[in-house]
C-alpha cells in the first residue's frame, strides 16, 4: 500500500504544478493586456499635450494677424490726422490711436506669453517623446518575455501531463477512482502528509495508535477530520524524489 500512495504523492504533485503553470499562463494575457495599455496612456497623454500646443500656435498665429490688421488701421488713422481741422476732432483721432496703441501692445504681450508657453511646451514634448520611446521598447521586451514564458509553460505542462498519464497508468483504478473523488471534494488536494503527529491538510492532531499504523502504512489511512489520504512525512519526502 505504501508504494501505491506514494505514486499518488507523485501524481498529485505533479498535477498542483500544472495547475501552477496553467494559472501563470493563464494571466500572462491580462499582464500583456495591462502593459500594452499602460503604454496607451502614455502615447494619449503625449497627443493631448501636442493638441494642446497646436492650440496656442493658432491662438498665436490669429493674434499675429489681428495685431498686424489693427497696426494698419493705426498707421491709416496716423496718416489721417494732418487732414483733420477741428481741435474737437484732433483730439478724438489722438484718443483712437493710443486705445488702439495699448490694446496692440497687450496683444504684443499676449502674443509673448504664447511663444513662451510655446517653447517650454516642445521642450516638454521632446522629453516625453524620448521616454515614450524607452517605455515602448521596454514594454515589447517585457511584452516578448511574457510570450516567451507562455510558450515555455505550454511545452513544460505538455511534458507534465505525459508524465502525469504514465503515472496514472501505475495505480490501481479503484485507488484512482477515490484519489479523483477526493481531489474534486477537497479542492485538488486528496493526498496529506502528516508531520508532528499532525495532518498538513487540516492541521488536526491524530491519534497515536493512528500514527503508528500510519508509519507502516499496511493500509488506507484517512483524516478523520478532513477525510484525506494520510501519508507520513518520511514517506512523502521519499515520493517527491522519485
Amino acid at each position: 500500500m505504501r508504494e501505491q500512495i506514494e505514486r499518488l504523492a507523485v501524481l498529485q504533485a505533479i498535477e498542483m504544478r500544472v495547475q501552477e503553470m496553467e494559472r501563470e499562463k493563464n494571466e500572462i494575457p491580462q499582464s500583456i493586456a495591462f502593459l500594452e495599455e499602460e503604454l496607451r496612456k502614455e502615447e494619449d497623454k503625449l497627443r493631448a499635450e501636442k493638441a494642446e500646443m497646436e492650440k496656442l500656435g493658432k491662438e498665436r498665429r490669429q493674434k499675429e494677424q489681428d495685431l498686424e490688421e489693427e497696426t494698419d488701421k493705426v498707421k491709416k488713422v496716423e496718416s489721417r490726422v494732418f487732414e483733420i481741422k477741428t481741435n474737437k476732432e484732433y483730439q478724438a483721432v489722438l484718443k483712437e490711436i493710443e486705445s488702439a496703441k495699448k490694446l496692440n501692445r497687450q496683444r504684443e504681450e499676449e502674443i509673448l506669453e504664447i511663444l513662451e508657453k510655446l517653447e517650454q511646451g516642445q521642450k516638454r514634448i521632446a522629453g516625453a517623446e524620448k521616454d515614450l520611446e524607452e517605455k515602448r521598447k521596454e514594454i515589447q521586451r517585457k511584452v516578448s518575455a511574457l510570450k516567451e514564458k507562455e510558450a515555455s509553460y505550454e511545452q513544460e505542462m505538455a511534458g507534465e501531463v505525459r508524465q502525469k498519464e504514465e503515472k496514472e497508468k501505475e495505480i490501481p483504478a479503484e485507488l484512482l477512482s477515490k484519489y479523483r473523488m477526493l481531489a474534486e471534494k477537497r479542492h485538488g488536494i486528496a493526498v496529506a502528509r502528516v508531520a508532528h503527529g499532525a495532518c498538513q491538510a487540516c492541521h488536526m492532531n491524530i491519534r497515536p495508535q493512528l500514527y503508528i499504523e500510519l508509519q507502516k502504512q499496511e493500509t488506507l489511512i484517512m483524516c478523520p477530520n478532513c477525510s484525506r489520504i494520510l501519508f507520513w512525512d518520511n514517506g512523502l519526502t521519499k515520493a517527491e524524489k522519485t
